[in-house]
């Protein structure tokens, strides 16, 4: 299998199709399977110690852990996008599409001194010249995103109720 990959290295598919059996506390990684890799080479997806503590927060309890089911409960393209949009506006920071932030995470390693072929390898790229020439780019903040201040926010957003349009009326004391 491939090396570790870094935070924010998954594709949208990827962490759609990601399961609860592919998820290695020990290894603080999750596994892309080759089914569901663009590349159909399985690799590891690290996941750093605060990342996986909100993670493994939200599974339920280890004797209760069904292996078949989504490791990213609820995670749909337009949710995650949607997320990602809010978390930007909250940290006040430009909003980046998920592409987006994988284009910056490919800057920022080839700024840290990552060869291309390392690189590739890790994001899961088939050709190392494709992630030169197209996922890199200038940037003019090379500051690594705060993710302690976004895992914050992730807290803080709890399940939205939904009510009637009675209820709503009832409860802002209109008839």
């Amino acid at each position: 299998m491939a090396g570790s990959v870094p935070v924010l290295s998954g594709r949208i598919g990827e962490l759609e199709a990601a399961r609860i059996g592919d998820l290695d506390e020990s290894r603080k990684a999750w596994l892309v399977r080759a089914a569901v890799s663009k590349t159909r080479k399985p690799r590891w997806v690290e996941l750093p110690d605060d990342l996986l503590r909100v993670l493994v927060a939200r599974l339920p309890a280890r004797e209760d852990r069904d292996a078949a089911a989504a490791l990213f409960s609820g995670i749909t393209a337009d949710r995650l996008r949607m997320a990602i949009g809010r978390a930007c506006r909250d940290a006040g920071v430009p909003h980046f599409s998920p592409q987006g932030l994988r284009h910056r995470r490919i800057s920022l390693l080839h700024r840290q001194g990552r060869s291309w072929a390392e690189i590739g390898e890790l994001m899961g790229q088939r050709s190392r010249v494709v992630t030169a020439d197209r996922y890199t780019h200038a940037l003019l903040d090379y500051r690594e995103i705060n993710r302690a201040k976004l895992l914050g926010r992730a807290r803080e957003v709890h399940t939205p109720v939904h009510t009637s349009e009675a209820q709503n009326r009832m409860i802002a004391g209109v008839s």
